[in-house]
């Protein structure tokens, strides 16, 4: 999912895969009208939100902020609809903020036909090395910007329908984390699968890098200062 700005970084995203010769194409959702013109051009994958619109937006929305709320909720709509689709019958959702190194899909489709009923999230714990709440009762820091699933596995924990309870949240993450009580879930494992704890860390079994932890253009400057940057914008 991603917005008009958003779209450098998703481009960047998609322009990685590519380099890792993966025979996988990713589904951009555009959330605005100027982002679907944008990737539809660029000549990749892209299907509009049904909502989208016009907008004015031309940075990174920042954390927090009211429009990145909006973005948070259209995000948990759109995975609901994935996981209720019985033509989808595997998932993987990534935020734009991504850098694949490896094709790492044969990888977690093992995972999900070894165990069909259990959601796979990034670990998003901001040390490094193991997460030390798994060991006790399932991680409770799962990253919504790396999922994956197969149908079936997720019933409603997508669905933020009831309007009371997720305006006292509006976050995406928060709603997630706080409904995987009654589901199987795992996070995988760090060194395969880093969030932005591991921005300056040895990456070397990585198959992908997210850089969260990082507001706004920091992460374009943090993807620059590790070469992978691979866009001329």
């Amino acid at each position: 999912m991603t917005t008009n700005g958003y779209k450098y970084l998703t481009l960047n995203l998609l322009r990685s895969i590519e380099k890792t010769g993966a025979k996988w194409k990713l589904l951009v959702v555009a959330c605005d009208r100027q982002a679907f013109t944008f990737f539809k051009n660029e000549g990749f994958a892209v299907v509009m939100y049904p909502d989208a619109r016009i907008t004015e937006e031309i940075g990174i929305s920042r954390w927090g902020s009211p429009t990145f709320a909006r973005y948070n909720d259209m995000k948990l709509k759109l995975l609901h609809h994935f996981a209720g689709a019985p033509t989808i019958q595997r998932c993987v959702y990534m935020d734009g903020d991504i850098v694949v190194f490896h094709d790492f899909l044969p990888e977690l489709v093992k995972r999900l036909e070894a165990e069909p009923h259990v959601i796979l999230f990034q670990c998003d714990e901001r040390e490094v090395g193991d997460c030390q709440r798994k060991e006790l009762n399932g991680c409770h820091n799962c990253c919504t910007g790396l999922i994956a699933w197969k149908q079936g596995a997720v019933k409603t924990l997508f669905d933020n329908s009831n309007r009371i309870t997720w305006s006292l949240i509006n976050d995406d993450q928060v709603w997630v984390n706080r409904g995987l009580r009654d589901l199987y879930y795992k996070t995988l494992p760090r060194t395969l699968y880093p969030n932005g704890a591991y921005i300056g860390q040895n990456l070397q079994d990585a198959y992908l890098l997210h850089f969260n932890h990082r507001v706004a253009n920091s992460k374009i400057i943090e993807m620059k200062r590790m070469g992978r940057w691979l866009i001329p914008y």
